[in-house]
């Protein structure tokens, strides 16, 4: 986990599995000069996005925090949750 991160890339998902992992491969293949974390909150999926963004998860533990709801939060709930942790001086949302 990035103690300092200049940028928080928060990331919803809900049963995006056909999608998640070339999102969260794009992301995790950028190249700055800063230090980022990725936060996905993923709201409760019942289609296998959860295990998909658990294997990313570790792999990339140094960059990759993930929020597996148990219960479905519904768009906002997600939002927020999401938004409490992030560490970064800049938030990008995807």
């Amino acid at each position: 986990m990035v103690k300092n991160p200049k940028v928080s890339v928060t990331l919803m998902t809900y049963n995006q599995k056909e999608y998640i992992g070339q999102c969260l491969e794009s992301l995790v293949t950028q190249k700055c000069n800063f230090d980022f974390e990725i936060i996905v909150g993923d709201d409760a999926s019942i289609d296998g996005t959860s295990d998909i963004v658990r294997d990313y998860a570790k792999r990339y533990p140094n960059i990759i925090i993930p929020l597996i709801h148990k219960k479905n939060l519904g768009p906002q709930g997600n939002f927020f949750s999401i938004i409490d942790i992030t560490k970064g001086d800049y938030i990008a949302h995807m």
